[in-house]
């Protein structure tokens, strides 16, 4: 089927009180796997590319492998731009086809921050593509290493995430509630109360990112209080390279891609099965399917559009 759009992903997740998985891929491996581990779950699920794996892969590249998985697949796929930092990266994504992005203006002032969205909102909606935003600052472990009361400071507050909600109607919004982006242990402690407070004054489906460093019961807690997209990258890293440093430690004079990239590719399909058994969105693909029909939220990107020429 064709991409879709997030959007009634994530809202069908929020009415039935579960979360979608969005996870990042860097090569077609991680890609494969992650369309594997959505049917073998029967899971809507989203693939995501940061501007890291876009200047890595090529953007045309690892949309053209993503947008060929989804056709061929039995599940929904959503093709997500995963921390748009630079703004031409969020047009360049859009122009590409990407069916949901992400402008992360979480590094400037909270009024540059809601300026930049509020224009990239009214692009996208143009073309009815969802937005996804930032508030607060999810800090990154490897260059931070903040106790748990260090990273307070960077926390999402609800009322700068009420305020930053109504001056820009993102279709979904990224909270600081004690999550750390690349770690690689699951340690992190969440503010499940936050979360609530945040949920209660913000009408949009709330997303955690650097999920891969949170305890699995916080997780749960954390969908329960409002979270409906949750982002794994760091743990499909580490079963990739945990794989193939194995494969190779055992046969070392193994050269062919094939043989250790076919283990590899196996060892991230079980992590991304057991993330999404989870966040408890196995067996939602069908259910969801006729949600997107009823609501016509599929999207098939047109290329040329005025609004974005």
């Amino acid at each position: 089927m064709p991409l879709v759009s997030s959007k009634a992903l994530l809202i069908h997740a929020l009415k039935n009180h579960y979360a979608v998985g969005a996870f990042n891929a860097n090569n077609m491996e991680v890609a494969q796997a992650i369309v594997m581990a959505a049917e073998a779950e029967k899971a809507p699920v989203i693939i995501q590319m940061s501007q890291g794996a876009i200047k890595y892969a090529g953007m045309n590249g690892i949309f053209s492998i993503v947008g060929s998985l989804a056709k061929r697949s039995s599940v929904p796929v959503v093709c997500h731009l995963d921390h748009g930092v630079d703004y031409d990266v969020v047009v360049g994504a859009l122009r590409t086809g990407f069916t949901s992005l992400m402008f992360d203006g979480s590094p400037l002032s909270f009024e540059e921050n809601i300026e930049i969205t509020k224009q990239l909102v009214k692009m996208c909606h143009a073309v009815g593509i969802p937005l996804e935003a930032e508030i607060g600052k999810v800090p990154d472990s490897e260059k931070s290493h903040l106790s748990q009361e260090e990273m307070k400071k960077y926390y999402t507050t609800p009322k700068e995430a009420e305020e930053f909600f109504e001056k820009t109607k993102v279709d979904s919004l990224a909270v600081s509630v004690g999550s750390a982006h690349k770690m690689k242990i699951q340690s992190a402690v969440l503010d499940i109360d936050r979360i609530y407070e945040i949920n209660e004054v913000v009408e949009a489906p709330l997303v955690l990112h650097g999920a891969s460093g949170v305890k699995d019961e916080y997780v749960v807690k954390a969908i329960k209080a409002g979270i409906t997209k949750v982002n794994f990258a760091t743990e499909l890293n580490k079963a990739l390279t945990g794989s193939l440093r194995e494969s190779l430690s055992k046969n070392p004079d193994l050269v062919d891609v094939r043989k250790y990239g076919d283990e590899a590719r196996k060892n991230v399909v079980r992590t991304v099965r057991e993330k999404i058994q989870l966040l408890g969105s196995s067996n939602r693909a069908e259910e969801t399917l006729r949600f997107i029909s009823e609501n016509e939220y599929f999207h098939q990107h047109k290329s040329g559009n005025s609004i974005i020429e």
